[in-house]
């Protein structure tokens, strides 16, 4: 009978590896796209080449050099809704292969901008609300594993898996502007990254419901489990910034930079586990193992930054081109005994291989100028890969956009599709997982002009 139970509790281990290999507790998993960008409807409609254009109440999230070109207060809101969809493939277990979708919809960005001048010179101050990475998912999948305990005895399992996660990260952002030179102006944007003001990061739920057999010296044992893995991770506090500068090198050029420091992000970690496993055909041979702590744990965000160039053909036509690259190999995770992982793929820091991403994104907007208003039409494309162990996963995508002007008003809409097929999956602790990623954003936004 001890035997029995002796090999019981180690079967228990086994069925779920991620609480031993940090596969869910050191994963930072998010949603939208990882590389930092900014925000608002028009800048997505061209493919998000805004750096050298940032001409509206959102530069102060692309770079706040071209805050400049804002010449009376207004206001800004944009709204988003974001969908997402995973196809799921494994070689090495097959019963995974699974199809996830999962949408959100919220604030996205929200301004207030005011130009004046001093000492001779152009000004522009804004404040600014941005909810920067989405963490929604929702995967559900089936797990078949089989495990050899010593010479004798052996457990197989199927189970159940669902992942859940929810929340996101959002700043309050200060940014000023002053006009150097007629054609060259600097900008800085100073990101709050706080819990006082509102929910600033993220909760994951995972569930496991299985049967299975453990088998002593042929004969087997069929037992049922069942894994609950609750993780809070909040009190987000800590301040970095954005500078970024805009050059008009000739009526028809110009050319724009930004650079997004780095920082470390502080928060609360609340974490709570449960596995069961009871035997069908020995009574009180329960096994139960469950714990709870809280933490102080630390992210380390990684700098990035951009350069890009807008060329006007004429008051109608404008073109943009941005080149952007973030440092992922310095995205580190620290948990409260001081372990360092890689948020990308849980493994430990030192033997984890992150390269940096490159974007590059091309977009264009035409302006149709009717009798009493103005219609844009605007397209883009990019590259925008994600991080991952070894070599950053290709994602590409598309946008389309178009508005209108209300007298004061100014209403906006874009669409974005960004995909990656066979890319590292999200199904948790399964090796040999891929699967084709399908992403579909809205943004809604309207300015208005006093």
């Amino acid at each position: 009978m001890r035997r029995f139970l002796l090999a019981g509790f180690i079967a228990l281990l086994m069925v779920a590896p991620e609480v031993r290999g940090q596969q869910i507790t050191q994963q930072v998993r998010i949603s939208s796209s990882p590389n930092p960008v900014g925000s608002g409807a028009r800048a997505v409609g061209m493919g998000s080449a805004f750096i050298a254009i940032a001409d509206d109440a959102t530069a102060a999230s692309w770079n706040p050099g071209g805050l400049i070109q804002l010449e009376r207060p207004e206001l800004s809101i944009v709204g988003s809704y974001f969908l997402r969809q995973e196809d799921y493939a494994s070689s090495s277990h097959p019963e995974a292969a699974t199809e996830d979708s999962f949408d959100s919809a919220d604030l996205n960005y929200l301004s207030a901008v005011y130009p004046f001048a001093l000492f001779g010179h152009n000004m522009v101050v804004s404040l600014n609300f941005q909810r920067l990475y989405d963490f929604t998912k929702d995967i559900d999948f089936t797990f078949t594993n089989r495990d050899q305990i010593d010479d004798i005895a052996f457990s197989t399992l199927t189970q159940k898996i669902r992942f859940e996660q929810d929340g996101g990260l959002k700043t309050i952002s200060p940014a000023y502007c002053v006009q150097i030179t007629p054609r060259f102006s600097l900008g800085a944007t100073l990101n709050f990254w706080t819990d006082q003001l509102f929910e600033n990061g993220w909760d994951e739920k995972y569930t496991a419901n299985g049967r299975g057999d453990l088998n002593i010296g042929g004969n087997p044992n069929p037992f049922t489990t069942n894994v609950r893995i609750e993780d809070e991770y909040s009190d987000l506090e800590e301040i970095n910034f954005n500078i970024g500068f805009l050059w008009d090198v000739t009526p028809m050029m110009t050319i724009g930079g930004v650079f997004k420091s780095p920082f470390t992000a502080d928060l609360k970690h609340k974490k709570s586990i449960r596995i069961t496993q009871e035997y069908a055909d020995v009574p009180g041979a329960t096994s139960v193992f469950s714990d709870k702590f809280t933490e102080d744990v630390e992210i380390d965000f990684p700098m990035s930054y951009g350069i890009g160039v807008a060329f006007r053909f004429s008051d109608a036509f404008t073109c943009a081109l941005d080149l952007y690259r973030t440092e992922w190999g310095d995205f580190e995770f620290k948990d409260g005994e001081g372990n360092k992982t890689s948020p990308i793929d849980g493994r430990p820091a030192s033997q984890s291989d992150i390269e940096a991403t490159h974007q590059v994104r091309l977009g264009a907007e035409y302006l149709l100028f009717l009798e009493k208003t103005i219609v844009p039409l605007r397209f883009g494309v990019f590259y925008d890969p994600q991080p991952a162990e070894g070599n950053p996963e290709d994602f590409y995508g598309f946008s389309l956009g178009s508005g209108v002007m209300i007298g004061p008003l100014i209403l906006d809409a874009a669409y974005e599709y960004r995909f990656g097929n066979n890319v590292n999956g999200d199904v948790i602790g399964i090796p040999g997982t891929d699967a084709d990623v399908d992403q579909h954003k809205i943004l809604v936004s309207a300015i208005y002009h006093f």
